[in-house]
């Protein structure tokens, strides 16, 4: 066997108790490069810490093709990891993570393998991409990271993915980028995937955590607001759900979240009709009227929210 063009092996060090969902749903791509574009020369393996079989999050115990000392110095490292990466340091993945770098590897994280690069240091001053689960941690933990709520953002040589489905899309944009949309497409296709998401799509409950409060009518008066996105209360009335005043519940976010209820309300409904937008699967009228505006109406909020109107948001993705 021919050896792979250097970017093109892909070695999946698993960390114990590796999320299996990740993992497969970035090798799943990889395994159809061949089948769609024979000759491509993309190939991929599995390392553990020890060379030993290591188990994922769902029990089940894979075997490895080497050690992770073993990684061949063409490939690109890619860093699977579980929950426990956020309970406990591994020293001697985190030395190996560094050397990696020094020796001109890419190191990428998936799921939590990107809390396992954090505690290694290689991502100081980078945006990173993480599962929401982890966002709590790098933010206490690793200040001097710049956590996204995105899906898969790239920084330098370093590629990070919030986990689960996102491996898909993002595995995805770089077959995209490096062999062409016609070949993305197809194996998508082949994936039964209706739309492939780009980096900046971003997390739904990732976004919701900006919004974390322990003050009770805040929480709660944010729990009316997420049930009720597509048909909005009237502020006042979920004061008045609340026991307070509308004045009373303004004071309360302004304290709480730097924004007024409206403000706050209206980020949250369009945030989640943002995910339809970059998604591309349904017209912008549609989506608009979906959450109680009218085409014109609807550009004018998301652009005062986000910067830029719902057509050059789809169109950048």
């Amino acid at each position: 066997m021919t050896r792979p063009e250097e970017g093109k092996h892909f070695v999946f060090v698993l960390d114990d108790g590796f999320t299996m969902q990740a993992f497969s749903s970035a090798v799943e791509v990889l395994r159809l490069v061949e089948r769609v574009r024979p000759g491509s020369g993309y190939a991929y393996s599995a390392a553990s810490l020890s060379g030993e079989p290591v188990a994922a999050s769902n029990g089940f115990r894979l075997i490895p093709d080497f050690g992770a000392a073993q990684v061949p110095h063409r490939s690109v490292v890619v860093v699977v990891a579980g929950v426990r990466a956020n309970r406990s340091e591994e020293p001697a993945l985190a030395a190996l993570i560094r050397g990696w770098v020094r020796r001109g590897h890419p190191v990428w994280g998936i799921s939590s393998g990107v809390v396992r690069l954090a505690q290694a240091g290689i991502l100081d001053g980078r945006r990173v991409a993480a599962h929401w689960e982890d966002v709590a941690y790098l933010r206490d933990c690793h200040p001097e990271v710049k956590v996204s709520a995105s899906l898969f953002l790239v920084d330098g040589a370093v590629m990070t993915c919030a986990g689960g489905g996102a491996a898909t899309d993002m595995m995805l944009s770089v077959l995209r980028r490096d062999l062409g949309a016609e070949v993305a497409d197809e194996i998508a296709a082949r994936l039964v995937i209706d739309a492939v998401r780009g980096g900046q799509v971003q997390q739904r409950r990732a976004l919701e955590m900006r919004f974390e409060t322990d003050d009770p009518i805040a929480f709660a008066a944010l729990r009316l607001m997420r049930a009720n996105l597509y048909s909005p209360m009237r502020v006042a009335d979920i004061a008045r759900v609340q026991g307070v005043t509308e004045r009373k519940l303004e004071r309360v976010f302004a304290r709480q979240f730097g924004k007024t209820p409206n403000e706050l309300y209206t980020e949250l409904r369009l945030t989640e009709a943002r995910a339809e937008v970059q998604t591309g699967r349904r017209s912008l009228t549609e989506i608009a009227l979906d959450y109680g505006y009218g085409p014109a109406g609807f550009g004018r909020a998301y652009k005062r929210v986000f910067g830029l109107l719902p057509s050059q948001d789809r169109s950048s993705n």
